[in-house]
């Protein structure tokens, strides 16, 4: 049997109706704040402003939509903050991929979520005194923290040097070396000779940490296999 045009009509008006009162995505706020402020900010490689920095995204991108009309985060989203004296620090603001699936089951895709709304970044002063820590090389997804080279050549003579070089796998995990953030693997980092520890940690993973003697001009080679957390 035939729809009337009368039941044409009115699915018509239900379904123009149905997308007038749909919920619309309202924007949210992302803000990013540093200590000391004044800091340069870039966001997936592009400069965006100096903290205190805010910026309005939709609100799929905070958090699941719950309609077909929402806006979603297709891609992950890294912060670099950086001012002069200090350490650059970097992190992933999002988690994900997760997956989504439309009613009809027809289309899909992935989408990333912000993982909070305001993100309060402590920036370390660079010291130039005893166990320097400095990046050389870096292959991993983000470019690591790197100290300025603020040293004559009589005083990288005195210093004794040697190198770490950590993979990982997954790769892309954050890299400390005595709790400060250096980078993320793979990555090789000139250490100053002595103790330290090295810590490698990733999201969904167990941590993995391992204390070690750097000698002048050593070469050490560390690739943990960090394992599913419960």
């Amino acid at each position: 049997m035939r729809p009337s045009r009368r039941h044409c009509l009115y699915a018509s008006l239900a379904l123009l109706a149905s997308a007038l009162l749909a919920p619309q995505a309202i924007a949210e706020t992302l803000t990013i704040t540093s200590s000391p402020p004044g800091a340069a900010v870039e966001i997936n490689g592009s400069v965006a402003g100096t903290t205190p920095y805010k910026t309005e995204f939709p609100g799929g991108y905070f958090h699941k939509t719950h309609t077909v009309f929402g806006a979603r985060l297709d891609h992950s989203m890294v912060v670099r903050v950086s001012k002069d004296g200090y350490l650059t620090e970097q992190l992933t603001l999002t988690q994900g991929p997760f997956e989504w699936v439309a009613v009809n089951g027809r289309h899909h895709g992935n989408y990333f979520l912000l993982k909070s709304g305001r993100f309060d970044i402590k920036l370390d002063p660079i010291s130039y005194g005893n166990a320097p820590v400095e990046t050389i090389s870096h292959e991993g997804p983000l470019r690591p923290a790197a100290i300025s080279s603020f040293r004559s050549e009589e005083s990288e003579a005195q210093q004794q040097i040697g190198s770490v070089t950590v993979a990982s796998d997954p790769p892309g995990a954050d890299i400390y070396v005595d709790g400060k953030f250096v980078g993320q693997t793979p990555s090789t980092i000139r250490l100053a000779s002595g103790p330290h520890r090295v810590e490698v940690k990733s999201e969904g993973k167990h941590g993995w940490e391992r204390d070690l003697e750097v000698l002048k001009d050593s070469q050490l080679t560390l690739h943990p296999v960090l394992s599913a957390s419960p």
